[in-house]
């Protein structure tokens, strides 16, 4: 927009409308985040609320005569992020057989865990594997891996918010194969991340760790 008059300034006023969408749309203005005087509106991270939200700007220029006065509005969405679930070591990991062997998922998360409507709701860990005998070829993982092998033991093991599974490798057998899941869920949202391990005698053991970051 642009004004011809340059001796008069024109008034910028910003507004936030929540529209609380129930049998009968609900209007709150969001008096806090009314911004006047300036053209960029900027919202903080995590300041609103899951919901839908009016934005108008309202354009008033003064003048000797009747104020000039134009608006403009839009509706956005605020939606919930992904959780992030993520176990260390990468998709194929090769663990030392024998001793006790650490699943690390200690970088999931909630990324909107700050909010308050969110930790409403409890965070919920899960973790599972399936086990093969020794007579499982590994590269069968790692050359088709949308189909895992048949003749497995499921197991499912609740640990609230436990993002450590201790496992010990020597109640299994050397060559062992397994498919761990590690599973985030806090309603109604849901991530999951697996792990296909191999337990071999003297193992050298590696492990890529992940990061997030926010851009």
């Amino acid at each position: 927009m642009e004004f011809t008059e340059t001796d008069c300034t024109p008034h910028i006023y910003w507004s936030v409308t929540n529209v609380q969408t129930a049998d009968t749309p609900v209007y709150t203005n969001l008096d806090s985040l009314r911004q006047p005087n300036t053209s960029v509106l900027k919202l903080e991270k995590e300041v609103l609320e899951p919901g839908d939200y009016i934005v108008c700007l309202e354009v008033k220029m003064p003048s000797k005569g009747p104020t000039f006065w134009v608006s403009d509005c839009i509706v956005i969405r605020i939606v919930l992020p992904e959780l992030i679930a993520y176990i260390a070591g990468g998709e194929f990991r090769t663990i030392p057989y024998g001793g006790v062997a650490i699943m690390n998922a200690s970088v999931s998360g909630d990324p909107a865990q700050n909010m308050s409507s969110v930790n409403a709701i409890p965070l919920a860990v899960t973790w599972a594997f399936v086990r093969y005998n020794s007579g499982t070829i590994f590269d069968i993982f790692q050359t088709n891996t949308q189909a895992l092998p048949e003749g497995g033991t499921y197991h499912k093991i609740g640990h609230g918010n436990d993002y450590l599974l201790s496992l010990d490798t020597s109640l299994f057998h050397n060559g062992d194969i397994a498919l761990i899941m590690f599973k985030l869920t806090r309603s109604p949202r849901t991530s999951s991340a697996f792990q296909v391990i191999k337990m071999v005698t003297n193992a050298v053991p590696i492990a890529l760790r992940y990061i997030h970051c926010q851009i």
